[in-house]
């Protein structure tokens, strides 16, 4: 259905500049564009951090250092790897599977900039400062 200019509610016509809509099949290729990127980042998040793990294990086994007990900080995990030492590898490997939320957050962002969707912008932008926020008060 449309009106008599030709907008309106045809869902499958172009973009309505006055509501904001799109038509469905633009609609549906942003949103699996959308989450394409949730779905890139996540995987490869994972993947980072379980090489990481499973490097760190491997070097365990190898006699390079033991399980850790605690985490390293950042620059004390860089440096421990380098030195090919186990637990800046499973510091490491923790720190990106912890990483991954808030970089999907940050590419979720993104994308809806990219498509111009201002209300999930809006939205996805407070999801970041809660979890700004909720690590600041942890670090407390």
């Amino acid at each position: 259905m449309s009106d008599v200019g030709g907008q309106g509610d045809d869902v499958d016509g172009p973009h309505d500049e006055a509501s904001g809509r799109y038509g469905e099949a633009a609609g549906q290729a942003r949103a699996a564009a959308i989450d394409t990127v949730v779905h890139h980042t996540l995987v490869a998040g994972i993947a980072v951090g379980l090489a990481l793990l499973v490097a760190g294990l491997v070097l365990t086994v190898a006699g390079r250092g033991g399980l850790a007990v605690a985490s390293l900080k950042v620059p004390a995990a860089l440096r421990a790897a380098f030195h090919l030492r186990a637990p800046g590898f499973y510091s490491l490997g923790l720190f990106a599977l912890i990483l991954t939320p808030f970089v999907r957050v940050v590419g979720s962002i993104v994308a809806f900039v990219v498509a111009r969707d201002w209300r999930f912008v809006a939205v996805t932008s407070v999801v970041l400062a809660v979890m700004l926020v909720s690590i600041a008060v942890g670090a407390a």
